[in-house]
């Protein structure tokens, strides 16, 4: 036996206008304009062949029919939210998952996670690490941590914070560094580079419009990640190429030391998802709560999305 059922977005704006008893608070609940509340009300109208609304210069206010309709079909509304966040809670154990960048992970997002999970103790995390960017189409992730220009194919993503690079070493080599007055007097340290990334002293020399004979005349020294080679430039190895806002608080503390600024501009940070589908709710708390850390962090908040 059929139903007969209205359009169901006007009668959702007119529960909503109905509840709030004004078209304007509707419009703000909804993210509309009181016109478009207006309109919407009025489709119904139309279909029920009734008025539901009286329409004034400065107020609106139900009709008797409009009273009676919306006590009917509340209820229906309630039973509709308790059902969706039956749901939404049945799958509250999955865990949200993130893939980040390890530097990124180890120097920013780890030390800030147990903020998150204060804030959010219901949102089950599962982190793991990779460079490359993700393939939406074959991994099982919801946020990637990537840097790049924010042009992914199949993908949204957001603008967290712009990366830039500049030589950084030990504070013991620092001493000894004091005399660096140019890119040239670098050849007297050890060079350090990320096996991810080994063409980031070529790209500084050619940001700065500098020759590449440096690295024909300095040792180079590699390692298999950024961590490690962190690491060995804290210890005093040599000097590699640092992404200052991940490793603010190693500079802050002394642990490592700028040398020859300013800061070289590549790249930025982004958290990336498949597009398609929006950010759900645990994707969106996690995104709410990553824009105030880097607020908190360096002091800008993150921009818009982009598909």
């Amino acid at each position: 036996m059929g139903r007969t059922i209205p359009p169901l977005n006007p009668l959702h704006v007119f529960a909503v206008a109905a509840q709030f008893g004004n078209f304007t608070a509707a419009g703000e609940a909804l993210g509309v304009t009181p016109s478009a509340v207006s309109r919407q009300i009025a489709v119904l109208e139309s279909y029920l062949e009734t008025r539901l609304f009286h329409r004034g210069a400065s107020a609106n206010t139900l009709t008797d029919t409009g009273r009676a309709y919306f006590e009917q079909i509340a209820p229906a509304f309630d039973m509709l939210s308790l059902a969706t966040q039956a749901i939404r809670d049945s799958h509250g154990s999955t865990p949200l998952k993130i893939r980040v960048l390890a530097t990124f992970g180890m120097r920013f997002l780890i030390p800030r996670l147990s903020d998150f999970r204060a804030q959010h103790p219901s949102i089950h995390l599962s982190i793991d690490t990779g460079f490359a960017p993700a393939d939406f189409s074959r991994a099982d992730i919801d946020i990637s941590i990537q840097l790049g220009d924010g042009n992914w194919p199949g993908t949204q993503s957001k603008h967290l914070f712009d990366s830039t690079i500049q030589p950084v070493c030990g504070a013991q080599l620092a001493k000894a560094a004091g005399a660096v007055k140019k890119t040239s007097d670098l050849a007297k340290w050890p060079l350090l580079y990320s096996r991810n990334r080994p063409d980031d002293w070529a790209f500084w020399l050619r940001t700065r419009g500098e020759s590449e004979t440096l690295l024909a005349r300095a040792e180079m020294v590699e390692f298999s990640n950024s961590l490690l080679m962190y690491q060995a430039a804290g210890e005093g190895v040599g000097v590699a190429l640092g992404q200052l806002p991940i490793l603010s608080s190693d500079v802050e503390s002394g642990r490592l030391t700028p040398l020859l600024g300013p800061a070289v501009p590549q790249g930025a940070y982004y958290a990336v998802w498949r597009s398609g589908a929006g950010p759900n709710r645990k994707m969106r708390h996690f995104l709410s709560w990553l824009d105030r850390e880097l607020i908190t962090a360096f002091g800008a908040p993150a921009s818009a999305d982009s598909a």
